[in-house]
């Protein structure tokens, strides 16, 4: 997509690339439906508790795993730093509640 007004986007100097290059770069790399529907099933094949929050799904990487690699670290350091961390963890067994 771009703007109505050519003439404001012709003063971004290299900037006004920015979006073709990354509409490239995502084109290039767009996954396949099937990899999806491995994916899906392969999540729902992980018995409850071994699941992960975060799941990708993509030919090309582009940093995405090392980023989801970090926020899971910083997400239980927050967790643990408001002492919530062993009230999340995933209990095998009757749900909460139950009798």
């Amino acid at each position: 997509m771009t703007a109505a007004d050519q003439g404001r986007t012709d003063t971004y100097g290299p900037a006004k690339e920015f979006p073709a290059k990354v509409n490239g770069a995502l084109s290039s790399t767009a996954g396949n439906a099937q990899e999806v529907a491995d994916t899906v099933l392969r999540i729902i094949e992980t018995p409850a508790g071994e699941r992960k929050l975060r799941y990708f799904v993509s030919p090309q990487n582009f940093g995405v795993e090392e980023i989801n690699a970090l926020t899971k670290q910083v997400q239980a350091n927050v967790l643990e730093a408001f002492g919530l961390a062993a009230d999340t963890k995933f209990l095998k067994g009757k749900a909460v509640g139950s009798v």
